[in-house]
């Protein structure tokens, strides 16, 4: 069954593509945001991954997966109709995101269009040890929006917001001793998680905090 956020994603890019919409997904993996767009329909979907190892594994799935260096050799420019980014920005200092973006949208067509999953700061981030920095929509378009909003950063690559989603998440209470380490106080905290989500549910995911956005992006230039 898809995630939340799958679904999410499937529903931004039907508003705006077809099914037989060329798609790469940079960062691919094991293939898994691969598996489900094509269980959503998609015909026509690849990947890029930088270990070799996860390239072999997305491949014996069944997915057309490249390394970096196979798609650097071989990928022609202005080739996709979408790129997908799925939880890659966050990985990267903003001095290498830059470039890192610029080289693949080099690999969109005019007009394509770039889909962005990321997570917003929250009290989860760093759990991935991994992460390195949150970066929201408005950052992006200050360096890619054409508008000299930022002075130090700038793209000649333009892009414009055409969609945007926010996913939410339970309130949920950390940072206590005791969730950590279930002594008889952990009772209150974790009932009070308990409840804080029955209302998030409830609430239909509205009433909660900020953990990710979805973001479709236009090149225009």
């Amino acid at each position: 069954m898809a995630s939340y956020e799958s679904r999410k994603i499937g529903k931004l890019l039907a508003k705006h593509i077809d099914k037989d919409a060329s798609i790469l997904d940079v960062g691919c993996g094991y293939g898994d945001k691969l598996d489900e767009l094509t269980s959503l329909g998609y015909r026509n979907c690849s990947g890029v991954e930088i270990n070799p190892v996860l390239v072999e594994g997305a491949r014996k799935r069944g997915f057309e997966v490249k390394t970096v260096e196979q798609f650097d050799m071989e990928q022609e420019r202005e080739a996709y109709d979408v790129l997908v980014m799925s939880h890659i920005i966050e990985h990267f200092q903003y001095q290498d995101l830059i470039p890192f973006m610029e080289s693949y949208l080099e690999c969109l067509k005019p007009g394509g269009l770039l889909l962005i999953a990321t997570p917003v700061m929250n009290p989860s981030f760093y759990d991935d040890f991994d992460h390195v920095k949150p970066y929201t929509h408005i950052g992006i378009l200050s360096v890619f929006g054409g508008r000299a909003t930022q002075v130090q950063y700038h793209s000649n690559t333009t892009l414009e917001l055409v969609d945007i989603y926010y996913l939410r998440l339970a309130y949920q209470l950390k940072f206590y001793r005791s969730l950590e380490m279930h002594d008889w106080l952990y009772r209150i905290p974790r009932t009070l998680n308990r409840l804080s989500h029955l209302v998030y549910r409830l609430s239909f995911r509205m009433f909660g905090q900020p953990k990710a956005w979805i973001g479709l992006f236009r090149k225009t230039s």
